[in-house]
């Protein structure tokens, strides 16, 4: 109930390994180590009280035994009502200590004064050995307080209290104190040197070399922000992570390897802070857990009367309103915040989301192409699909007699409705909406995703017929933007073309013979130099005024122009088809 659990647990814990904490997997017993922690704490307990002289701290570990020594020293006198002494009701009497009152402002470790004495339990052998500065008291226990020396008072004026405990390590179901043990105690050391810096502790004759917590956190992580508030003795770092969140936070000096109230304080200040500054300047909406999970915080924090989970101080569950004060996140800290690693690490996060949501989307999608029936897919028979393609027209009207002229072995048709949708800036989940775009994927055999094999797909060539007008362009150009954009090899492997039509065509009254004219400067020139009246010249608005043998030669004769790319085709593809309409704008005024 009040040390945690004495079996051997599997977990990770920080350890110091060179002159670096890092994280590691060990196998360890949390009773085993509360009894230190709850001997050392009394010596940082009585360094916080008003008035005391107390400024040194010696941890010694010699063999199996451990002995932590302050130059305090507890009161060798008899208690006026039980007529025992001082230093022995404290160590071997539960509820002995002298933090019950509520109403008193403490700042200390210790709340129910049975700390010590579950050490004495929890010991084959216990000795206590205190002065202050006129009586020196010492006695010893064994056999779990079971038993005990009578007392030796003598006069001495060296102030001290040193306890020495020999851990019962049979109830521990340890058979001593071995290295990953003597280094957590080693670590616990190097933590309350951190998080109280007037304190000069030693472990094992060395002194521990933490002058602040800002140094502390150094042994962590690199590029952590810190700052302190000293009035309140609250300090403050943070970090970026990629190992989800983590956090390394103290209250009054005791870890709490949980966190709690004084962790989700801080942490809430920042994340809100971030979630606003990702909202305004990238335009996402990201949840608070998915920012806490790229932090690394760390806190050294002082609160008056807290309260813990348990007797074994894992997390604080005082509330905010409790503190008795505010605190505050800087601005300055949250400025630095939203210039450092922490802002790129969640927004490569994002992006790798979207890749992996998309990727998510696209194996589905994929799994569902090749069951949807095209009803707008007049397909090709032939066997040899490189041999085969597939034409894409503006509407039913613009196919209406290619079923008569085609080549039912080689041509293939596919009727767009309309103008095809702009690929640029959509999101897969988007894309996967639009009707139009899964027939035309599932018709040519595309995957989303995937590249485009021409041996995998159902056609080797996509031969786009359009209006030869500024509707034509612009869907011929949407077409193109969108097959770009999800399989540029359908361009290296030269399978994309614009069919050419004519505009104009032009027929000799007497000879009967036909000129079709491509573009509208073309068929300038030539009507310059010619006598109109020998012509019957007709304007072909679309695809579907030609007349049966115009509309013959287009698709068993095509004029064909072979769209490709080069390095810039990216860049053109997006000044065209990107949000930014400034680009546009200049392309326009180029060509004015």
């Amino acid at each position: 109930m009040y040390v945690g659990s004495i079996k051997m647990n599997d977990g990770h814990k920080w350890l110091l390994n060179e002159d670096k904490m890092s994280f590691q997997e060990i196998t360890f017993n949390p009773g085993f180590l509360k009894l230190f922690d709850e001997i050392i704490m009394n010596s940082v307990d009585e360094f916080k009280r008003e008035g005391t002289k107390l400024n040194t701290i010696k941890v010694s570990i010699n063999e199996d035994k451990v002995s932590v020594w302050d130059n305090g020293g507890i009161p060798v006198v008899k208690h006026p009502e039980h007529n025992e002494w001082i230093p022995e009701m404290i160590f071997s009497n539960l509820k002995a200590g002298s933090n019950f009152n509520d109403d008193e402002e403490r700042t200390g470790s210790g709340t129910n004064g049975v700390g010590s004495s579950l050490v004495n339990i929890f010991s084959k052998e216990f000795t206590i050995s205190t002065c202050d500065s006129k009586n020196h008291f010492h006695q010893i226990f064994y056999n779990n307080m079971r038993e005990r020396t009578e007392p030796t008072i003598e006069k001495s004026k060296k102030n001290h209290t040193e306890i020495t405990y020999l851990p019962d390590y049979e109830k521990f179901k340890m058979e001593g104190l071995d290295e990953t043990h003597f280094n957590l105690i080693k670590k616990r050391t190097i933590d309350i040197a951190a998080c109280n810096p007037g304190i000069k502790i030693y472990f094992n004759g060395e002194l521990v070399n933490s002058k602040t917590f800002a140094d502390y956190i150094n042994l962590y992580t690199e590029g952590a922000f810190f700052e302190s508030n000293k009035e309140k003795n609250w300090h403050i770092g943070i970090a970026a992570s990629n190992e989800g969140f983590r956090q390394v936070s103290f209250v009054n000096s005791t870890e709490t390897y949980d966190g709690g109230s004084h962790v989700d304080y801080v942490l809430n200040q920042i994340i809100s802070e971030l979630r606003v500054f990702f909202q305004k300047k990238h335009k996402v909406d990201i949840k608070p857990s998915e920012i806490k999970n790229h932090i690394f915080l760390f806190l050294n924090t002082t609160i008056i009367n807290p309260s813990f989970s348990s007797q074994t101080k894992e997390k604080l569950i005082t509330e905010v309103k409790d503190f008795g004060f505010t605190y505050e996140v800087s601005a300055k800290l949250i400025k630095e915040i939203l210039k450092s690693e922490i802002v790129e690490t969640i927004l490569d996060w994002i992006a790798r989301k979207k890749d992996a949501d998309a990727n998510k989307l696209a194996r589905e999608l994929n799994k569902n192409l090749s069951k949807i029936k095209v009803d707008k897919l007049i397909d090709a028979k032939g066997k040899n699909r490189r041999e085969c393609c597939i034409c894409l027209f503006e509407g039913d009207s613009a196919a209406s007699a290619f079923r008569t002229y085609r080549d039912p072995d080689l041509h293939g048709a596919f009727c767009l409705r309309g103008k095809f949708v702009n690929a640029m800036d959509m999101t897969n989940d988007k894309l996967i909406l639009n009707k139009e775009v899964l027939n035309f994927m599932a018709a040519m055999g595309l995957r989303l995703g995937e590249e485009a094999d021409p041996e995998k797909l159902r056609y080797g060539k996509i031969l786009i017929f359009t209006d030869a007008d500024f509707d034509g362009y612009s869907i011929n150009a949407l077409l193109i933007n969108f097959l770009y954009k999800y399989w540029p090899e359908l361009f290296i492997n030269q399978m994309v073309y614009r069919v050419e039509t004519p505009i104009v065509v032009s027929q000799n009254l007497k000879s009967k013979k036909k000129i079709n004219f491509y573009n509208q400067e073309e068929y300038n020139q030539w009507l310059s130099n010619i006598n109109a009246k020998e012509w019957s010249i007709k304007y072909k608005k679309g695809l579907a005024a030609l007349s049966n043998d115009e509309y013959e030669d287009i698709i068993l004769k095509p004029r064909l122009m072979l769209i490709t790319t080069d390095e810039s085709a990216s860049q053109s593809l997006n000044t065209w088809f990107g949000k930014d309409s400034e680009l546009r704008k200049l392309e326009l005024l180029k060509l004015q």
